[in-house]
């Protein structure tokens, strides 16, 4: 009986230390969120704040600190979010979380800056996404009997002109890796970009959407579509379809 109520009682230790851990480390995530909301936020709103890169030192130091504590994978940063400081995105399953920042040192051309977090066993990997493209949405299907991310980004190279895109990406041995599923006639890919021209717009479409125009995803991911585009700039009525298999996206021919 003594060593039952020694066992509850360790028990009850371990849990409640946890609990505290818990809390102290929310804190922590809590005040170095309110720190660099009164460190920056004021300075975004001047005309300098660009051109002094301090976006830049906004991702520099967040980016610094989830790297160091897993606690941020939990934490919604809703006061960072709410300051237009950083914008989050999670993949579907909730198992990838990703950071991006607007790094952009001044004129037309936006530049961005990713991270992804995701968990391997008890351990937090936070891992630096190199390409630049501002992520706005991610998509989950299985492909190999592997959970597959479907990452939809934007390239911003001037006022007016850019790329959307479609990547592919999975966790491969505890590291978060791009994966060519797309298979075109000769050959296979990882990512499917799309330049694209304001001045060609169709006009009863709210910018904001227009990804969803040149690249048509079907609501259960059977089917994906790139629209295809004329030389000189001007949009058309047709996609290259990729159809989805057990294994990949395959390029199947034109649709409407």
């Amino acid at each position: 009986m003594y060593k039952i109520l020694k066992l509850k009682t360790v028990t009850l230790f371990f849990a409640m230390l946890s609990l505290v851990n818990s809390q102290t480390f929310a804190e922590s995530v809590a005040n170095f969120e309110t720190d660099i909301i009164n460190q920056y936020y004021k300075t975004s709103l001047t005309d300098r704040y660009e051109n002094d890169g301090i976006n830049q030192e906004v991702a520099s130091k967040v980016a610094n600190f989830i790297e160091k504590n897993s606690q941020s994978f939990e934490y919604p940063f809703k006061n960072l979010l709410d300051k237009n400081l950083l914008l989050l995105n999670y993949s579907p399953d909730r198992k990838l979380k990703f950071y991006t920042f607007n790094i952009s040192a001044g004129g037309s051309m936006r530049e961005f800056e990713s991270y992804v977090q995701f968990k391997q066993g008890n351990k937090v990997i936070t891992h630096a996404l190199n390409d630049g493209g501002f992520i706005k949405a991610i998509r989950q299907t299985q492909l190999n009997n592997v959970p597959t991310y479907l990452i939809s980004k934007t390239y911003i190279g001037s006022g007016c002109e850019g790329q959307y895109a479609i990547q592919a990406t999975q966790i491969k041995n505890a590291q978060y890796k791009s994966v060519n599923v797309f298979k075109t006639k000769t050959k296979a890919l990882d990512q499917i970009n799309i330049h694209y021209d304001c001045n060609y717009y169709p006009k009863n479409i709210e910018p904001f959407d227009m990804d969803r125009l040149y690249i048509r995803v079907s609501a259960d991911l059977q089917k994906i579509d790139i629209l295809v585009i004329k030389p000189s700039g001007e949009l058309t009525q047709n996609y290259l379809r990729y159809q989805k298999n057990n294994n990949n996206y395959q390029y199947i021919g034109t649709v409407k």
